[in-house]
């Protein structure tokens, strides 16, 4: 073989080693697990596979005490005892240490099934894997850290934290940690390894919500806490934690904005609107924050959902004009009539200016069904009408199918009374009312109002009546007005 064959063999053999590894390591990295049993008598069994045949089994009863450096077990409780067993490819090694009535310590290595001295063999082998067994399990978790933030503080645990890799012993770390009186620039530290080393989002979830009183006591540390929630991906844990920001937090402008950023990135429909509802009911909004509530509530495919968070806004004080409109344009995706209505029916129910009533108008032209259309017509009809708003209005009842749900708006608009001009175009809207019985009862509704009218107005009346066919409707009609 020459000296390029050479060389290409050993690439080649370096490549298929590499992708041997790399699976190796997937392989590895879905067989690692953990579990813990904890029986009525205190027994406490720890079980973790590494994959590759690299797992160890810790058993213990009683308190445990490590040393300093972590290699070695110098005091046990009475009658408690500890048992480490480790087998990797084949070798399979134990520790057994157990405490006398006088708290002295027994300790006892196996190799296999045999007993090797422990002073020459096993101690070396326990300091190895006694590490090892701390930064995978629970053991003396609560000792390690106050001996950890004794020497080095938050940095020395946060540290040791980022050599575990268990999130459920992460999550215990740091569970100790915040009982300690930390300093707000702590807090923040804390928050960033939450949301940047903590994989699940179970546990991210769990420190969040347990600890908001300390996360939410500075603006800093409440900002530091919501970006932390961003890295949660379940759309349930997130929007808990949310929630418990929002009631047990004061939310500043800027944070409140960073809160509906998030939002916007939850899937569901359900858990959006159950943050935006908690917003709604436990915070008061500027108009700003207000516009950015119902922008976000654009982002809900449900019309339930949508028109209950849209609803509930309407129960606010902090909507402007400009508000109304973000609201109203919020309607265009909505393909149900009946949630439609309902939020504009709510909102007819505020004040409004000239421009968003023309807005809700235009909503209504774009239902579907007559009946929902009636509905909210109806309330329409009752505010003082601009020039513009009438005109839109007469535009959706002419494209109105409904002959008896037109004459029902006509006939309560005529309780109110207009100028010339636009009562001409309403008795001009009346003449495309298909029924005769329909056109001559919308029309007697006008007729005292036309009879206190100009004569154009009057004849404009009689035109529309010319366009009945019923001779008996027509005469009824007509000779209502003189």
């Amino acid at each position: 073989m020459n000296q390029l064959s050479k060389i290409f063999a050993a690439l080649v053999l370096k490549v298929i080693l590499f992708f041997f590894l790399l699976n190796g390591s997937s392989v590895n990295a879905q067989r690692k697990s953990t579990s813990i049993n904890v029986s009525d008598n205190g027994k406490t069994s720890i079980s973790v596979k590494n994959g590759f045949g690299n797992n160890f089994q810790v058993e213990f009863k009683g308190d445990i005490t490590l040393s300093n450096d972590d290699t070695d077990v110098i005091a046990i409780s009475d009658e408690g005892y500890m048992e480490i067993k480790k087998s990797a490819f084949g070798n399979r090694r134990r520790v057994f240490i157990e405490s006398n009535s006088s708290g002295q310590l027994t300790k006892k290595y196996y190799v296999g099934g045999s007993e090797r001295n422990f002073d020459s063999e096993g101690r070396k082998w326990m300091a190895e894997i006694l590490l090892e067994v701390v930064r995978t399990t629970t053991l003396g978790s609560e000792q390690r850290v106050n001996r950890i933030y004794k020497q080095g503080g938050t940095y020395g645990v946060l540290k040791e934290v980022d050599f575990i890799g268990s999130n459920y012993v992460k999550a215990r770390y740091i569970k100790l940690l915040l009982k300690k009186d930390l300093k707000n620039a702590d807090l923040i530290s804390i928050l960033n390894v939450i949301g940047d080393d903590i994989d699940s989002d179970h546990h991210r979830a769990d420190i969040l919500k347990n600890n908001t009183s300390k996360f939410l006591a500075t603006e800093a540390s409440t900002s530091a806490y919501i970006e932390a929630t961003a890295e949660i991906d379940s759309d349930h844990h997130k929007a808990e934690v949310l929630k418990r920001s929002i009631k047990d937090g004061s939310l500043k402008g800027n944070q409140m904005n960073s809160l509906f950023t998030i939002a916007k990135d939850i899937d569901s429909d359900y858990h959006k609107s159950s943050v935006l509802l908690t917003v709604l009911r436990n915070s008061s909004l500027n108009t700003a924050n207000m516009k950015l509530l119902i922008s976000t509530a654009n982002g809900i495919d449900s019309d339930h959902h949508k028109s209950e968070v849209l609803r509930s806004a309407l129960n606010s004080d902090g909507l402007s004009d400009s508000s109304f409109h973000t609201l109203l344009s919020s309607l265009d995706d909505m393909s149900s009539d009946h949630h439609k209505g309902n939020v504009l029916s709510k909102l007819l129910q505020k004040d409004l200016d000239p421009s968003s009533l023309s807005h809700v108008l235009k909503q209504v032209g774009h239902m579907d069904s007559d009946s929902h259309k009636a509905n909210v017509l109806k309330s329409v009809v009752r505010k003082e009408l601009s020039d513009e708003s009438i005109e839109v209005l007469l535009d959706v009842l002419e494209h109105m199918s409904s002959d008896s749900h037109k004459a029902g708006i006509f006939k309560q608009m005529a309780r109110k009374t207009y100028s010339d001009t636009q009562l001409t175009k309403i008795l001009w809207t009346i003449k495309d009312i298909g029924s005769d019985y329909h056109k001559a009862e919308s029309l007697l509704a006008f007729s005292r109002m036309v009879s206190q009218k100009e004569a154009t107005v009057k004849e404009t009346y009689r035109s529309v009546c010319k366009s009945i066919s019923s001779d008996s409707h027509y005469r009824k009609a007509i000779n209502a007005v003189q």
